[in-house]
Order: structure tokens, then C-alpha cells, then sequence
């Protein structure tokens, strides 16, 4: 099976060859040498193979490429899903996991190989979906290079599948670039996805490797400000990109929390594996815990039975996935405690939630909030809590043991994920399947949304899809047509839209009207996972209002598809609109 296939491949593998076979820039199949070497490094710092940077020459023939490649054909979904097929069956995927165990210190590479057999199948059907609006002629995909930031924890999943083969089965040609880090294994798979393109006869144009250094990226986004790129990074990196590159679509992290009413032999179980999964290199590991009447000798109890490992096969051969690695040692904080029965592990303790929190991505560290138990259950706590969350966007809440508690949070914040539980079999933080119907994503602060991202990224969907738009023959054909039943009273506050912008507004009132409300996932069916899915309206918490400002010059033709999905949705409430009297529809009111 898979994980024989893994240990199997480490256990033979050739240090040297990282060395022997270094990176290098790969355009139209042309393997590109010539420019600067040097080391490259794994998750821990430690050298691990050879890059050749490309030479700035080279840099700009990668510029002309991007600039003027057109691909050959717009359908290659047959030929990719075979790749698709292969690269995620054995042998390949047991040296995809090998690799990527190697590099990244991934101690459970099986499991992302297993979702993303069935993940796939679901992006598959959403790109089919969107091919075929586009057939219609309801869509235009725009088809300049997308350029692929890689992530180095799901590399397999996030990069391999859902920003490269479902780019390049719609026609989409991709980019991907090295990274300062953990890049061996991303690189690795590209050769091996080279090699089945050659064999599938698709144009080796469709496919490029960029060896970079930070400046020749910057130069490349500078020049190409209309390219899609996609990254999941933290939220620093994306901020830097989209300065030199508009259309980034980034999934940044945060501070992924639970909460639990009680202490018990589950509860410290799940808090042990959601902070320590992959040694925190996992996107969904646990970053902070809210526990009332927590004690240091709580915090000790929990992180105990923490698995020293010295080694991925450790982790492999024995099924495990959140050991915590020995020579991962990071000097303790003056504001942080080391655990005393594991003083590798960090740990701080507040009665409220932390004022600042870093990441501190690799790092086993883990703040802690334990509010008296009278404290936890006051409607003050609990709105810090929510504001807390709400300022700084965790990707995923977990709570276990109160029903009403983790109602309360979800309708006073907005995150991407929730998870449920009780105390005997509490949810952890980091667990999430799309292929299940659970939908997840990595937003920034609302507030901040633009800072870092062209658009918010949410799985499973059509990666495509990020750089598509409705053509104006769409537009406005919906616009001639009637409001969706139940929002026909949408149809006096928007008549004096322009056509294209009518059609947008009808189009959304089309989706709300149709998506609104919880849906079920696949786990019903199953019976072990209840998962729902759906869209959800901003926090409800009083004098925290929508607000929209309308300033001079503005048209209503701006303002309109922003206000639709407040105006037809139990959001309404919600929603203030300021609007400046030098606006441009300011007479047109009351």
C-alpha cells in the first residue's frame, strides 16, 4: 500500500541525488543551467540538495514565455485526469509522499494522498461545470499563466491538484516557483508531472519551472500584473506579493483555536494532537485553547505523552503524525514556560485572550486562555472571545462540550471552519474534508481582505474560476430577465442599473436564493461526520454594523452588486450605507 510504498522509497533513497539532479528552471521542456548554485534546506534548516538559480537572461526568456504563450487547445481534462490517475497511484505517490516526508518532515503524507483521491473527483465535476458555462457562452476563462506559489505541507494536494492539473485541464498554462525552503519535494513532483505530459503529447509549454531568487520573482509580477497567482503563505508573504501582483488568490493562516467546557482524558488528547500534528506544520494545527480553570499541571499532563521522534520513518512505521522531533529546539520566550515534563514545548496562560499572537510556524508552542469557570459562562467573556476571533481570523474554532456555547460563537463570528463536539469525543482543530462536503478556507480579517488577497479562496472549488468572469452577452440576457421568486422586490431599488450591472445583480440574487441555508454534507450520509455547509451572514453582535460608505463620485452602478446580498438576505438588518451628497445618486434618494 501507500505507506509501504513511502517507507520503502526513504529507506532507499539516495542523499546525493538532490545534489546530483539539482533544481533548475524548465521552460518548453528545456532544462536551463549555467547560473548561480546553491544549497538548498528542509523544513528544519538543514541542507538537503543543490538549486541553480536561472541567469537573468534565462529570467527574462520565462517573461517572454508568460508574455506570449498561447496554449494549443482549452479542453485537456481527459489526458490530465490520466495524469491525475497515475501521479496519485502507486509507485508515484509513494514517491510523492517520500519526498515530500523527506523535505517537509510530512510525519502522515498517506491520508493527504487518500482525500485528495476524492477531493479531486469533487474540483474535478466543478471545473466540468464551469467548462461547460463557458461552452455556452456564459463565461470567458481568461487563459494567461497562473503562477503557483508552493505550499509545503499539502504541496501534494494544494499545488499538484488544485492549482496546477485543474488549471491545466481547463487550458490554463502554470508557472511554479521555487520557494526559500522545503522546495525539493515541489520540484520533485514537477519533474514527474513533465515527464506524463510528454507522454500524454501535450505541449511542454503548458508547463514551466522558474529556479528564482526573491528579485526575479518581483521583476516577473511586476511585468505580469493580469496573471492569476496562487499561495497558500502566511499573511505577511501574500501582502508582499500583491504589491507587485494584483490577482494573487492567497490562503493565509491564523490562530486556530478551541474551546472546551472541561477537562478530561479526551479533551487532553485532542488539545496534544491538534497542537502538535506534523510538529505544527500543519495549517489547521492548534495555535491557542481556551480551558477554564486550566493549571500548569493540566498544561503538563496533556503534552506528557508527546512521541519524541528523531526521524520521519519513526512516524511512518508506526501509524503516528504528531511527534515532536528532537532536534527541533527553539529557545524559550521570556513571556513563554517550558512545559516541564517536555521543555521543548511552550506555553503561556492568560485569564483573557492574547492582546498579540504570532504563528510561529514549526514551532510546538501554545497559548492558553482559563477564564474562572463562572467568568467562561458570562456573556462578557463570551463576546471578548468572538472579538477576539473576529480580529484575528483562525482559519478553524473547535468546541467541545457545550452545544449552545458553540452556537453562540458561530452566529458572533465569521470564520471558515467550526467544529463540534462533546467531551467524550471531542472535534479537533485540525481536521477538514471537502470531498465530504466540508467546505473550508484561509481568510484574512475581513477588514484586511484586500490587503492580502485578490479574492478569498474556499475548497472545493474551481481553481479556474478565479480568473473568470460573465461575459457582457450573459449579462444581459439575465438582465431582461425577472428577479428569482421571493426577491421580486429587488426590482424597484435596482431598475436604474445599467444592463451589465442589472444582469450581475440578478445573477446574485439567482445564487442567494439558491444556496441560502445550511446544506448537507456527505458525512449525514455516512453517519459519523454531521457536516454542514453553506453561507453565512456577518456576526451578529450589537453596534457592529455593515457599514458602506458611498464617497463622491460614486455611482449606484458601483455600489449595487455590493448591496444585493445584503438586500435580499436576513443580512439586511445588518447593513448601513453612508453616502456622500457629491455622490453621483445622492438626489435619487428619499
Amino acid at each position: 500500500g501507500l505507506r509501504a510504498a513511502a517507507i520503502d522509497y526513504i529507506k532507499k533513497f539516495d542523499s546525493k541525488s538532490w545534489y546530483n539532479n539539482p533544481m533548475r528552471t524548465i521552460l518548453r521542456g528545456e532544462h536551463m543551467t549555467g547560473g548561480k548554485w546553491k544549497s538548498t534546506c528542509d523544513a528544519f534548516g538543514r541542507e538537503n540538495g543543490a538549486q541553480i538559480l536561472a541567469t537573468n537572461a534565462q529570467a527574462e526568456e520565462v517573461l517572454r514565455h508568460v508574455k506570449n504563450y498561447k496554449p494549443p487547445q482549452v479542453d485537456y481534462r481527459a489526458a490530465m485526469r490520466r495524469i491525475d490517475r497515475k501521479i496519485l497511484s502507486l509507485p508515484m505517490a509513494g514517491e510523492i509522499i517520500g519526498n515530500q516526508a523527506l523535505d517537509f518532515g510530512k510525519q502522515d503524507g498517506i491520508t493527504e494522498i487518500v482525500e485528495s483521491v476524492e477531493a479531486n473527483a469533487v474540483e474535478q465535476r466543478l471545473n466540468d461545470a464551469l467548462f461547460e458555462d463557458e461552452q455556452k457562452g456564459n463565461v470567458k476563462i481568461h487563459r494567461l499563466p497562473a503562477f503557483i506559489g508552493c505550499v509545503s505541507n499539502f504541496s501534494n494536494f494544494l499545488d499538484l491538484c488544485r492549482k496546477v492539473l485543474r488549471n491545466m485541464e481547463l487550458g490554463v498554462p502554470v508557472v511554479v516557483l521555487s520557494r526559500s525552503n522545503t522546495t525539493q519535494h515541489c520540484y520533485r513532483w514537477f519533474l514527474l508531472l513533465l515527464d506524463l505530459l510528454a507522454q500524454e503529447g501535450i505541449d511542454s509549454g503548458m508547463l514551466t519551472y522558474f529556479s528564482c531568487d526573491i528579485e526575479q520573482t518581483k521583476t516577473l509580477f511586476r511585468a505580469c500584473p493580469e496573471c492569476p497567482a496562487y499561495f497558500t503563505c502566511s499573511r505577511e508573504v501574500a501582502e508582499s506579493v500583491k504589491k507587485n501582483l494584483p490577482k494573487i488568490m492567497s490562503s493565509t493562516g491564523g490562530p486556530n483555536t478551541m474551546v472546551a467546557t472541561k477537562y478530561t482524558p479526551e479533551i487532553s488528547t485532542a488539545l496534544r494532537y491538534s497542537a502538535m500534528i506534523e510538529n505544527k506544520g500543519q495549517c489547521t494545527a492548534m495555535r491557542h485553547f481556551v480551558l477554564p480553570e486550566c493549571t500548569p499541571e493540566m498544561v503538563d499532563e496533556i503534552f506528557k505523552p508527546t512521541p519524541i521522534i528523531n526521524h520521519v520513518l519513526e512516524s511512518l512505521e508506526s501509524k503516528g503524525f504528531a511527534g515532536l522531533y528532537a532536534f527541533n529546539k527553539h529557545a524559550c520566550r521570556s513571556d513563554y514556560k517550558p512545559v516541564p515534563s517536555q521543555p521543548m514545548i511552550q506555553w503561556r496562560m492568560a485569564r483573557r485572550p492574547p492582546l498579540e499572537i504570532e504563528e510561529r510556524w514549526r514551532e510546538p508552542v501554545v497559548d492558553i486562555t482559563a477564564p474562572s469557570s463562572s467568568d467562561f459562562r458570562s456573556e462578557v467573556f463570551v463576546q471578548e472571545l468572538s472579538q477576539w476571533l473576529i480580529k484575528e481570523q483562525p482559519i478553524t474554532l473547535a468546541v467541545n462540550g457545550d452545544d449552545d456555547l458553540a452556537m453562540k460563537l458561530f452566529e458572533q463570528t465569521g470564520l471558515g471552519i467550526y467544529t463540534v463536539g462533546t467531551l467524550e469525543n471531542p472535534g479537533l482543530t485540525a481536521q477538514a474534508r471537502p470531498q465530504d462536503g466540508e467546505c473550508f478556507g484561509e481568510f484574512p480579517p475581513r477588514a484586511q481582505l484586500n490587503a492580502y488577497t485578490h479574492l478569498p479562496v474556499i475548497i472545493p472549488s474551481s481553481t479556474p474560476g478565479y480568473n473568470t468572469e460573465y461575459t457582457p452577452e450573459f449579462l444581459d440576457r439575465v438582465a431582461k430577465g425577472a428577479y428569482p421568486p421571493g426577491v421580486e422586490y429587488c426590482e424597484e431599488l435596482f431598475k436604474g442599473c445599467s444592463a451589465p450591472v442589472l444582469g450581475m445583480v440578478k445573477t446574485l440574487c439567482t445564487y442567494l436564493a439558491d444556496s441560502c441555508g445550511p446544506k448537507r454534507g456527505f458525512g449525514y450520509d455516512k453517519g459519523d461526520r454531521t457536516s454542514l455547509f453553506g453561507l453565512q451572514r456577518p456576526p451578529l453582535l450589537e453596534e457592529s454594523p455593515t457599514v458602506f460608505r458611498a464617497a463622491a463620485g460614486t455611482t449606484f452602478d458601483e455600489l449595487a452588486p455590493y448591496l444585493a446580498p445584503f438586500y435580499v438576505t436576513n443580512a439586511r438588518s445588518q447593513l448601513v450605507v453612508s453616502v456622500d451628497p457629491a455622490c453621483g445618486f445622492f438626489a435619487q434618494l428619499g
